[in-house]
């Protein structure tokens, strides 16, 4: 795989994409999900930018735009701590997972960093793509991820820390938090998974801290939260709302929040891609609640928030939404995506589609390298079908029909790939495919 730092340029720019997961374009990398709805019903989503295939983040946080959860718009750059855009003139360090909120007619970033004399801070500006301003310390925090919520009376909390979570009132003019008001160890990762990535919010009286939780295979790949019915606790842990597992070999870690949206709530989180835990794509899954309070584990999806997929148009390999083995996402220097990286013994699985009525074959756009063979199953294994690819060069597209062999499920299911071929040999890369 060709090194991808030299794909993103620093210039902010927008971009658009629709209701598939990622959230996000082809060749755009964009981690730590923060939902914002602003006074006017427009959803914000701050977040992080990854640039590089060996390190979290970079220097800008950017921020995206939808009305409709169909189409998502992409402004990058909205906040820098580097180059001719700088906000932040105390220092040049990369930029972490951010927070927002619109408050007293403006918007407000607040930020992180890894620099240890500048971890925390706060910026402001008329519009939610800037250009921010007035950047300042908050000088009591000395840790990562920042997360600030406003209560039904008005007061502001904030919330900051790894592996165990400290939290505060801001002040109303957003100067600072009150030291008097601080609480330490509001949950930790002994009692509630907590790693990271915190988020506070609020449904029916029960307070929410979203945050990565660690209580799977001790990485941090999950989606958890707690309740209370205090800002400040105590918290009882409550389980995960998703896991990222599977989207990517290396996948390492998860950071998102949940939001409702004209009466129906969501989760926001990231996935890895290119076979490494830094370049993440934002993604969402529609959740639900039940007469608890409590929320049930959703499943990663290829359409996300949107309508189930018409397996009759032509469907982008990159939005597979779970893959084993060696499979990955892979960028080119285009900023074009494919699927890649597959071995014997790989999968893929896309979900959901809307089968309407049976389809007789699977055609497939397949870049071929040593070749192999593809088999279509369901999401319980069954086959219907396997095809031959030959032999290629690895760069030339091949439309690839694979027969199936009998009725397809109707209705809603998932698509699963199978691949074989030669051990431990790349066989070939797959575009796109379509029922027909």
């Amino acid at each position: 795989m060709k090194r991808l730092l030299a794909l993103f340029s620093v210039a902010a720019m927008a971009a658009c994409s629709h209701a598939l997961n990622p959230i996000i374009p082809e060749g755009e990398f964009f981690s730590d999900p923060a939902p914002r709805v602003g006074p006017d019903g427009t959803l914000w989503i701050f977040g992080s930018r990854d640039e590089n295939i060996n390190s979290w983040c970079s220097a800008f946080n950017d921020v995206i735009e939808t009305r409709d959860l169909v189409d998502f718009k992409l402004h990058k750059g909205v906040l820098a701590s580097i180059g001719d855009a700088d906000a932040i003139p105390g220092s040049n360090s990369l930029l972490y997972a951010p927070d927002a909120i619109f408050h007293n007619g403006k918007w407000h970033i607040f930020y992180c960093m890894p620099d240890k004399n500048h971890r925390e801070g706060v910026v402001d500006a008329s519009i939610p793509t800037g250009p921010y301003t007035g950047s300042r310390k908050i000088t009591e925090c000395n840790a990562i991820d920042p997360s600030i919520f406003r209560d039904d009376d008005g007061t502001l909390y904030y919330n900051w820390g790894q592996f165990a979570l400290s939290g505060a009132v801001f002040k109303p003019d957003l100067s600072g938090i009150d030291p008097a008001t601080v609480h330490n160890n509001i949950i930790n990762e002994g009692g509630h998974n907590f790693h990271e990535g915190i988020q506070l919010t609020k449904r029916n009286g029960i307070y929410y801290l979203v945050f990565a939780d660690i209580g799977r295979r001790r990485t941090p790949t999950c989606i958890g939260y707690a309740t209370s019915d205090k800002p400040f606790g105590p918290y009882v842990y409550r389980g995960v709302i998703i896991d990222n597992y599977g989207c990517d070999a290396q996948s390492w870690n998860n950071h998102g929040g949940i939001f409702e949206y004209n009466g129906h709530w969501y989760v926001l989180y990231h996935r890895s891609t290119n076979g490494t835990r830094y370049l993440r794509k934002a993604c969402m899954e529609p959740i639900a609640f039940d007469e608890n309070g409590f929320i049930a584990e959703v499943e990663m999806t290829s359409n996300g928030a949107g309508p189930e997929l018409d397996p009759y148009r032509d469907t982008p390999a990159r939005i597979a939404c779970v893959l084993s083995g060696k499979a990955h996402i892979k960028t080119l220097t285009d900023k074009h995506e494919r699927l890649s990286g597959l071995n014997a013994g790989d999968t893929a699985t896309w979900r959901y589609f809307n089968f309407s009525r049976a389809p007789k074959e699977l055609v497939m756009r397949i870049i071929p390298k040593v070749g192999g063979f593809v088999e279509l199953r369901d999401a319980k294994g069954a086959s219907y079908g396997i095809a031959k690819v030959p032999s290629g060069n690895g760069e030339d597209i091949k439309e690839i029909r694979l027969p199936l062999t009998r009725p397809f499920p109707l209705g809603r299911t998932a698509v699963v790939l199978g691949f074989n071929g030669k051990q431990n040999s790349e066989l070939f890369e797959l575009d796109s495919f379509i029922f027909q």
